[in-house]
């Protein structure tokens, strides 16, 4: 099957074609996320209120303790990999960057504030396995709540729901799934159960932290209905929140699957 396409099927089985296409093209979708991250930190800098500062101050020294070291001076190279937050910096670097009052848990500078194309390969696999844990999610849900040979119609069914009701069976599943994988890619990453990964995924937990997570699986989400016919513009009109840079991502989306159909057709005339 050659995907994009007009119209979901509703032939049983059809829905394991898309799962596969979704699988073995997981690179397509997985800049996305990273470009929405991009967008909202670019903003962060023109924001007298928010303490970060972009990319590492390649030549500079500061007084701080990076990644976990002693306080002390030192000069960034641009190679650093963790990013430095406000309770990093002594008290003389915060003041010299005039951020004295700022949030101790908020990022000044980080390694993955670059263009996609930049990022180590380490973080695109990362980013990559949104798509996989969305794939593994649709397969899960569909084989356990409608049928094995579930149809590419269930998909579009499951991810409208989703999108529409963010407090739904099909949305907590995508979320799970995606929660799991980001916290296996950063434990391979470190080697430490941080704290982030310890919280329980089904808990109370805040606005943010959801937001962060449907901000991470959203392209890929609206990536899929795009295969399968859904306009990635008009489906993101029903999520019933504001998540910055995602409009901008459901147009690309919809260009993008556009001048691939029309490639796709005529390669059949």
């Amino acid at each position: 099957m050659s995907y994009p396409i007009l119209k979901a099927r509703s032939i049983p089985g059809s829905g394991s074609e898309i799962y596969l296409y979704l699988m073995q093209h997981v690179h397509v979708p997985s800049r996305l996320p990273h470009e929405l991250l991009y967008a909202g930190q670019k903003k962060k800098l023109r924001s007298a209120y928010d303490p970060f500062l972009g990319f590492f101050p390649v030549g500079e020294t500061f007084e701080l303790s990076y990644a976990g070291g002693d306080m002390g001076l030192y000069t960034f190279t641009g190679k650093e990999k963790s990013p430095v937050f406000v309770k990093d910096l002594s008290e003389k670097s915060l003041m010299q960057l005039g951020l004295r009052d700022a949030d101790p848990k908020e990022k000044v500078w980080n390694p993955n504030f670059v263009n996609y194309e930049n990022l180590p390969q380490a973080t695109k696999i990362s980013n990559e396995t949104a798509t996989i844990s969305l794939a593994k999610s649709i397969s899960t849900f569909l084989c356990n709540y409608k049928d094995i040979l579930y149809t590419e119609q269930d998909v579009v069914e499951m991810l409208i729901t989703a999108i529409k009701k963010c407090d739904s069976k099909q949305m907590q599943y995508i979320l799970h799934s995606n929660h799991v994988a980001w916290c296996i890619s950063k434990y391979i990453e470190t080697g430490v159960i941080e704290e982030d990964m310890k919280r329980q995924f089904y808990g109370q937990n805040n606005v943010d932290f959801y937001a962060k997570d449907i901000g991470t699986i959203m392209p890929s989400m609206l990536y899929t209905l795009a295969l399968l016919g859904v306009s990635p513009a008009e489906m993101i009109k029903e999520l019933d929140y504001n998540l910055y840079g995602i409009d901008e991502i459901a147009n690309k989306l919809e260009t993008y699957m556009y001048s691939e159909k029309i490639r796709s057709e005529s390669c059949l005339v």
